[in-house]
């Protein structure tokens, strides 16, 4: 990635998008504006029974689907893929941001989160404990992440 010099007035339009953008995608119950297809309980059930048939193997990382719902997020408009010929095609939609806590390990970080689709009531994806997507199939590239971080404005 390029580094990017701007100026203290950038800087700070910067950091006020960052600032008004970050609700949409962090929010707690009590916070959320629109309708969701699936309850918080449901959301967590979802997660909960992926994780069980997909976590089985010993090498991977297990943990456990935080069961607590003060601490769910709800994604207004989480991005599970991104068209970089026609921004309009990008798939935006709402989600579900479950964490799975994993045992204490001095070389791993405390959690990762499931990526619940609201629509298509099933785990579309991983964030790791970085907050970056690994799941198989959709992943971000070099671009993808400059495009985002980028000041344009991908929100209408």
């Amino acid at each position: 990635m390029s580094k990017h010099k701007r100026t203290a007035e950038e800087l700070e339009k910067l950091i006020k998008k960052v600032k008004n953008d970050f609700p949409l995608h962090h929010r707690k119950i009590s916070e959320i504006t629109i309708e969701p297809t699936l309850t918080p309980k449901e959301a967590i059930q979802v997660a909960k029974t992926y994780h069980k048939k997909t976590f089985t193997d010993p090498d991977k990382l297990n943990g456990t689907v935080n069961e607590d719902i003060n601490q769910l997020l709800f994604d207004e408009a989480y991005t599970f893929k991104i068209d970089p010929n026609d921004r309009d095609n990008d798939d935006i939609r709402p989600a579900w941001r479950v964490t799975v806590d994993l045992p204490d390990n001095p070389f791993l970080m405390e959690e990762y989160t499931l990526i619940v689709s609201d629509k298509d009531k099933k785990v579309m994806g991983i964030l790791s404990p970085n907050g970056h997507p690994v799941y198989e199939g959709n992943e971000f590239t070099d671009e993808d992440i400059e495009y985002v971080m980028s000041e344009d404005d991908h929100v209408e």
